[in-house]
């Protein structure tokens, strides 16, 4: 498989990280691993308070603190994080996959948020996404696609992880978002459903895009939900997943981590 930026490495059973003691982790160029599965953590659970969290594979603690949206490893637009598209090396088969708020200065888990155990396969690449509330909280786990389009093309996919939206959603591309200057790529996308993977040509537009939400079926002329504006979101050659998330009828303030919004995913 081909190489991204840096992989965090889990080993077999014993879940020990690289060169590390266990419990803490470390950042390494590497491959990915031949035999290994490979996975990358969303905790896009919409809580208003947005506490700082930790990532536990199998009891062993594989992240620093993180603020929600924060793909992890890797990251993102609109997203914490950085601007690569890394993925966790872990060990094929049950894993048990543990979102908690730390004790202060500590490993040691104060609140359990969430806790999912999945099931990986050798070679295969996935993302792990918490979403809803803390009452309704829920997990997917999707399988990646990282090859990349051809040059000059742009490729992604379409995650509805916004639940209060029954009609599901649809996403609209172009110079502003409008009927007359958008048009649909995806949808209508249900909650936790996703779309197949599409490719558009990196001059679709001469300024920075803008993407869109609108209820599933609704017509072009609708009031988009939430927009989203970025020339990094047509970079060449590079795989994204883009994700609504937060309430549809939350727009503010911004620090409450139920707005809606649009998220960029870096896969590749």
């Amino acid at each position: 498989m081909k190489k991204l930026n840096y992989i965090f490495t889990i080993f077999a059973l014993g879940m020990l990280f690289t060169a590390c003691k266990k419990n803490s982790f470390s950042v390494k160029e590497n491959t990915f691993i031949d035999g290994q599965a490979s996975l990358k953590v969303n905790f896009f659970s919409a809580t208003q308070a947005k506490p700082a969290y930790q990532i536990k594979i199998d009891g062993n603690r594989v992240s620093s603190n993180l603020t929600y949206p924060t793909p992890f490893p890797g990251g993102g637009l609109n997203t914490g994080g950085g601007s690569y598209a890394d993925y966790f090396a872990v060990a094929p088969g049950s894993r048990k996959v543990d979102i908690s708020i730390p004790n202060v200065g500590t490993n040691t888990d104060s609140i359990l948020l969430a806790s999912a155990t999945v099931d990986l396969a050798a070679n295969k690449v996935y993302s792990l996404y918490y979403v809803d509330t803390a009452a309704n909280l829920t997990t997917i786990l999707l399988e990646d696609d990282l090859t990349s389009p051809d040059s000059g093309f742009v490729k992604y996919r379409f995650v509805n992880l916004m639940p209060d939206v029954a009609a599901g959603l649809d996403l609209y591309f172009g110079t502003g978002s409008t009927s007359t200057t958008s048009v649909k790529v995806a949808g209508p996308i249900l909650f936790k459903d996703k779309s197949d993977y599409f490719n558009l040509p990196i001059n679709s537009t001469a300024t920075a895009p803008v993407w869109s939400l609108r209820p599933g079926g609704a017509l072009a002329t609708t009031t988009a939900i939430a927009t989203y504006t970025s020339a990094s979101s047509v970079v060449n050659q590079r795989v994204f997943t883009v994700s609504s998330r937060g309430f549809s009828t939350i727009a503010t303030p911004s620090t409450d981590g139920r707005i809606r919004a649009i998220s960029f995913i870096y896969n590749r």
